[in-house]
């Protein structure tokens, strides 16, 4: 039987140990939240570079598409006043003596062949210049049919309005009289526009950019769409009966 001395040596000794496990149990506890700590710090500082990384490469992409939509619209500047000095983005009188010059120098061309006294091609003339503001890709010409036979003749025109297009110099539509219009004289500029992107002589921009006219032109219905051209053949073979003025 142990004395008492004894007994005190091992309650003494047991506190002792529950004091050192107590101790490394805190010890490890401390450690393993710091390391959470540590690691949690690691984890948004991580966290926080890739954030950065990704508003970097963000702020890139953006610098890219804005330098490139800069480098299009210099194109597109350049392209246009290229275009200007080719007489594009107006609607021009020209003389028979620059019909080719004026047609074979651009990929795309109209040509309104027309006489000075006739109602209708005084309205073409109000409907191209329109056109030829809204579409600086393709360049309107008109031409006046009485001063121009020669191309009168090559071309067979009859009829007059008569708005011929042309690719690269060569004639590959027309359009004769306001028949393909609506028939009427106040047809509108979107169907001469939709008439012309039929050959690609334009691409139709559908944002009813009508001309100025068409109000004034609103209470004049029923006239017929063409009216003969006194120096071409068909009209003197037919004589007179049928002309613009009614």
């Amino acid at each position: 039987m142990p004395t008492m001395q004894e007994f005190k040596n091992e309650v003494q000794l047991g506190a002792l140990e529950s004091a050192l496990h107590a101790a490394v149990r805190d010890y490890k506890a401390e450690v393993t939240s710091d390391e959470s700590k540590v690691k949690a710090a690691q984890k948004a500082e991580l966290e926080r570079e890739v954030d950065l990384l990704d508003d970097d490469d963000l702020d890139s992409d953006l610098a890219m598409i804005q330098q490139q939509r800069l480098r299009e619209m210099k194109a597109e500047a350049q392209r246009l006043q290229e275009a200007q000095k080719a007489g594009h983005g107006q609607y021009r009188d020209i003389e028979e003596g620059d019909f080719l010059q004026e047609v074979t120098t651009s990929a795309l061309a109209v040509c309104h062949f027309y006489h000075p006294e006739f109602q209708r091609c005084k309205i073409v003339d109000k409907h191209m210049t329109e056109v030829s503001r809204k579409y600086p890709s393709t360049k309107f010409i008109k031409l006046n049919a009485e001063k121009a036979p020669f191309f009168v003749t090559k071309l067979k025109i009859q009829v007059l309005p008569c708005i011929v297009m042309f690719k690269k110099g060569i004639a590959v539509d027309r359009i004769v009289g306001f028949e393909e219009l609506g028939g009427v004289d106040d047809f509108s500029q979107i169907s001469l526009e939709k008439r012309l992107a039929e050959k690609q002589l334009i691409t139709y921009k559908n944002d009813e950019y009508d001309s100025d006219e068409e109000d004034e032109l609103r209470a004049r219905r029923g006239v017929r769409g063409g009216a003969l051209y006194a120096g071409s053949k068909y009209a003197k073979k037919y004589g007179d009966h049928d002309s613009d003025s009614d």
